[in-house]
């Protein structure tokens, strides 16, 4: 079997209001072979459609012709052969290719991906949703959006507040954060868990005053309390919290994971399969995370399908926590052919070969890909600077 092409695929699918998502596009990644079997992958990066293309291009001359199931020895290629390491604009397109692989190894074999890797520890995955708030300060919408999540079968949920963080240990934005925390917790119970997202938008002194808030709600982890290669910070913040830190979605390789881990920074590890060079090194980050009694909470706020592919992994590892899962109520959870269905805070996964999805390619094209999202900067004087 050969490889024979590379077919990128952008689909419109933004999330209103919701800062960069609200002008994103899914890039699903089809790899094509000389047997008729086509592999499926993903390798969204919001904001970087293009980016991540040409890297596609780059990477499509180094497996052209090879052989799709040797998925190691390719993945070694595309990471090493080319000079520049290049972040995460590569990693999201190495990841794109790599689920391929995975995809038309399981379909030849006709196996699903995670009986390749030594079979179920669960039947079942836990998930918590997340995007289900829009990052509302309001106790009473908060209140709302949280009971339509719960209808929708969560008991497990995850927010973020993307409140101004250049005033250090602001008081203000503090009591904010204990407000909505404090609202969320009345709402769903005690038994439901809860976690924050600091985006890595904190120093560690302010995290750790934030940690508080979550402490006494018995939190199940404080998210990116600082920028992830901020070492230091983040072991300062775990060794003062009760509360578990998690980190780990904005890496790509497989030595940032070790250097979370020997320096004490995390607890929790969050791959994120879409972006880390594919299923491998999370595969990988995960047996890593195992020799130091760490979890892995794959980080997956994209499109089912990686979601999809994230559950092989879920299953398969005993240090699996939670499973990440963007509320998606609308059209955009029948992008695949197996819809995922969230019940009482669980997924089963289906024992189809590879992946045991497709595109529903006829959705796809009825939701063309969206003008890139552009940042603006604002001057001093607060008129807007566009990129």
């Amino acid at each position: 079997m050969k490889i024979t092409g590379i077919e990128p695929i952008l689909v419109g699918a933004p999330t209103p209001g919701v800062g960069l998502l609200s002008n994103r596009n899914y890039l699903f990644i089809k790899v094509h072979t000389d047997e008729g079997i086509t592999g499926l992958g993903e390798a969204t990066l919001e904001s970087h459609d293009n980016s991540v293309i040409g890297a596609l291009k780059d990477i499509e001359c180094l497996v052209l012709g090879e052989d799709p199931r040797r998925i190691e020895y390719l993945t070694q290629k595309m990471v090493k052969q080319l000079f520049w390491k290049g972040g995460v604009i590569k990693g999201s397109a190495i990841s794109g290719v790599e689920l391929a692989l995975w995809d038309i190894l399981g379909k030849s074999l006709e196996q699903p991906v995670y009986k390749l890797i030594g079979g179920a520890c669960r039947d079942r995955i836990r998930v918590y949703v997340n995007g289900w708030s829009g990052g509302s300060l309001d106790p009473a919408v908060v209140r709302e959006k949280a009971q339509i999540a719960m209808e929708a079968g969560y008991n497990a949920f995850k927010f973020s507040l993307a409140l101004p963080v250049w005033q250090v240990n602001d008081p203000v934005n503090i009591r904010k954060i204990r407000t909505v925390s404090e609202t969320i917790r009345e709402t769903v119970g005690p038994d439901a868990l809860l976690m924050y997202d600091g985006h890595g938008r904190y120093d560690a002194d302010m995290a750790i005053k934030i940690g508080r808030i979550f402490e006494e709600l018995d939190f199940t982890f404080f998210e990116e309390p600082c920028q992830p290669e901020d070492e230091e910070g983040l072991a300062k913040v775990a060794s003062r919290l009760d509360v578990p830190i998690a980190t780990g979605e904005r890496l790509s390789y497989l030595p940032e994971f070790k250097r979370l881990l020997t320096r004490n920074c995390a607890s929790i590890i969050q791959p994120d399969i879409g972006h880390s060079c594919g299923f491998g090194t999370a595969l990988k980050a995960a047996h890593l995370a195992e020799a130091f009694n760490a979890f892995i909470a794959p980080h997956g706020p994209m499109s089912p399908v990686v979601t999809t592919v994230s559950m092989h992994l879920d299953c398969a590892i005993p240090n699996f926590l939670i499973q990440e899962r963007l509320f998606l109520n609308d059209w955009r959870n029948e992008v695949i052919t197996e819809p995922i269905q969230v019940r009482d805070g669980y997924v089963e996964l289906n024992n189809k070969p590879g992946w045991g999805i497709e595109l529903n390619e006829e959705l796809c094209k009825a939701h063309p890909a969206i003008t890139p999202y552009t940042p603006q900067l604002h001057r001093p004087d607060g008129a807007v600077c566009d990129w």
